[in-house]
């Protein structure tokens, strides 16, 4: 994403009030990613039939807004979407198979990225996740203490259905009381006395609750670490969410984000680049190793599969060249393949477009230790849950992700020329020191 981090011209100067509409379209398009599905399945549920149309048609919205209010921002923004638009053509003329998912799987990161950076301010975005925090705690422990009344409100396993996820609803056996994916298959891994049940809350699912946890905990530790009662306050909300959820990923990652931002002064770009391909080799290593082992929904049993998965690949499917046929003896998800996130990416757009997207994130330039450390979690939350999952992808988690990454890079919080300055901000940042409170 370097090119897209180097400010254009082409934007003219707006009005301020075009420039404050613009920032407060931007703040709403990203809680909208957050939230749709969530509205979506209470329309679902309480006013009329959803079907896959409208969900799809619902992201292109929000992408396509999104879009619009950054279009004009970047030459080089324009630039790798031109040259993204170019490879996926000669991809998947190649493979004689087009497939816009992984486009839009893409495209979200990108613009969603531009948008932070572009229209987005530190607090703002501050708020944005308060608010966010709020809201899905306040929704997990209605889930949680009265599952009967969010269901009749909130029929997620129907919702799931209408949108061609799950096949039936008979598949409501195989979950926790009409709940979508928010039951082990094994007994919870966190506080098992809580039972069986993992809140799904405002996402629908208890994976992306355990994937909002972590993105919102790096981002309150950046930002809060100087206010210990917000630190605590909303540090308090997501741990309780992980719990509830009993999101593995979602704990791990947040206390690994504790000793990364501690490792940054250490961290590299070119350590970032090699360790995708290092995860690869050691998933491919595990599961050779491991290979008389049964496949569990354990995250060691989940490793296994991953490299299970990524060894059937052949080297058409490595490059890209050829479409998914892999099958598992053990289906965790509606695609097997998603059940790696690494096979996914290789399949979808090659070794070669993998890289290069890659190295266009990790060579980016940064433009202090609060970027710098945000950066790295984003690299550790992808490498990591690459392993196990192609969640990374769903725009609920995605588009809050890269839109506070793309903020830490706003040209205006960073001093560098702008085209107008946050109301109410001081001094721009500079190094690790929060912004300025205005005086009163």
């Amino acid at each position: 994403m370097n090119a897209v981090q180097n400010p254009s011209t082409l934007a003219a100067c707006e009005p301020d009030g075009a420039e404050a509409t613009r920032r407060v379209f931007a703040e709403a398009v990203v809680a909208a990613a957050v939230l749709y599905n969530f509205v979506l399945c209470f329309v679902n549920t309480n006013l009329f039939g959803i079907s896959a149309g409208v969900v799809i048609l619902a992201e292109v919205v929000l992408i396509g807004i999104a879009f619009v209010l950054i279009w004009d921002r970047s030459s080089g923004l324009l630039a790798v979407l031109a040259f993204m638009a170019a490879y996926f053509a000669a991809v998947m003329v190649l493979r004689s198979e087009f497939d816009p998912k992984i486009v839009r799987d893409l495209l979200i990161p990108i613009v969603f990225f531009s948008v932070g950076r572009y229209l987005g301010f530190p607090r703002s975005a501050d708020r944005l996740v308060t608010l966010l925090i709020a809201v899905a705690f306040a929704v997990a422990l209605f889930e949680w203490l009265a599952p009967g009344a969010y269901l009749r409100y909130f029929e997620v396993l129907r919702y799931y259905v209408a949108r061609g996820t799950a096949e039936t609803e008979a598949d409501v056996s195989v979950y926790a009381g009409g709940f979508f994916n928010s039951a082990r298959f094994e007994s919870r891994t966190l506080l098992p006395f809580l039972g069986d049940h993992r809140v799904s809350g405002i996402f629908l699912e208890a994976p992306s609750v355990g994937n909002f946890g972590a993105i919102t905990f790096a981002w309150v530790l950046l930002r809060d670490r100087q206010h210990f009662r917000a630190l605590v306050a909303k540090s308090f909300a997501i741990v309780t969410l992980i719990v509830l959820a009993d999101a593995r990923f979602g704990l791990y990652c947040c206390l690994f984000t504790l000793v990364l931002y501690a490792a940054t002064p250490v961290v590299r770009p070119t350590m970032l680049f090699i360790a995708p391909l290092l995860v690869i080799v050691a998933l491919v290593s595990y599961a050779g190793i491991n290979w008389q082992e049964a496949v569990s929904n354990t995250m060691l049993g989940r490793f296994i599969l991953a490299g299970n998965i990524l060894v059937t690949l052949n080297p058409l499917q490595v490059f890209g060249l050829q479409a998914s046929d892999i099958r598992t003896g053990v289906r965790f998800a509606m695609d097997p393949v998603t059940d790696s996130g690494y096979a996914y990416i290789l399949i979808k757009i090659g070794i070669a477009g993998m890289a290069a997207m890659w190295a266009l994130f990790v060579y980016a330039p940064v433009h202090d230790g609060n970027e710098q450390r945000f950066k790295n979690f984003v690299a550790l939350y992808y490498i990591v849950l690459l392993t196990i999952s192609a969640s990374v992808f769903t725009i609920k988690t995605a588009a809050l992700l890269w839109f506070l990454y793309g903020v830490l890079g706003n040209p205006e919080r960073a001093g560098r020329p702008s085209l107008s300055v946050e109301p109410g901000a001081a001094a721009p940042l500079d190094g690790m020191t929060q912004d300025r409170r205005p005086a009163r």
